[in-house]
């Protein structure tokens, strides 16, 4: 990894970390879905000694790495679940996902709601985003009366148009069109009985997909 991009994960962390420390209490359990290598969990245990945190995460790889990076920190705190989000079902107290690819975030936020539970996370590829079986979009009855599901794809292509070698107006567009995707999101969690705030982590530069929800239950 180099030296800019080993900055700009920091500062991700950084961000969700914060939102985290600011709504978990002693003794929570903490899900951080889609973990990958470990990066926002295993700081999660390291920061907040006095709660539980457990690590979902399909890739068998992903989860070693992880595991030997506690080992070396000395963490007792911390689990690893080798699963599908599918298959995930447990009570907790914080859900959590750093870049949750397309429908994974709205699969994130579906098991935040079924625990009553409260969530931070950064979603990331709008492009991938389209009905399944279980997620049909809009996900909002605001945006049902006014998106046709043509709409909201087309809506989702253009939230992906971030990058940073792409025109300043088209980037954008882009976050504009992240933010309508994300609005939709919170609105249909507040519809759940929920309290959803959308930010922007700092600084902005630290990822293309920088916007992050914080929601808790009301």
């Amino acid at each position: 990894m180099s030296r800019d991009r080993a900055l700009r994960k920091q500062q991700q962390l950084n961000n969700l970390v914060a939102a985290v420390t600011k709504l978990a209490k002693p003794g929570d359990l903490i899900v951080d879905f889609c973990s990958g290598g470990g990066h926002v969990g295993i700081v999660l245990a390291y920061m907040m000694p006095s709660c539980q945190v457990v690590l979902i995460e399909n890739k068998e790889l992903s989860l070693i790495r992880a595991k030997d990076r506690s080992d070396e920190l000395g963490l007792n705190n911390i689990w690893f679940i080798q699963a599908n989000l599918d298959y995930f079902i447990g009570t907790f107290n914080i859900g959590v996902a750093l870049h949750a690819c397309g429908v994974a975030t709205d699969m994130v936020i579906e098991h935040c709601l079924r625990a009553r539970a409260a969530f931070v996370i950064s979603p990331c590829c709008y492009g991938f985003i389209q009905n399944t079986v279980k997620f049909k979009y809009p996900r909002s009855h605001q945006f049902k009366e006014i998106l046709s599901y043509k709409e909201h794809m087309i809506l989702c292509r253009f939230a992906d148009q971030t990058a940073v070698q792409l025109p300043p107006e088209r980037r954008l567009i882009g976050k504009q069109c992240m933010g309508l995707v994300d609005l939709d999101r919170a609105w249909a969690a507040e519809e759940h009985n929920y309290s959803v705030q959308i930010i922007s982590m700092e600084p902005e530069s630290c990822s293309p997909k920088n916007n992050m929800f914080v929601g808790i239950p009301t």
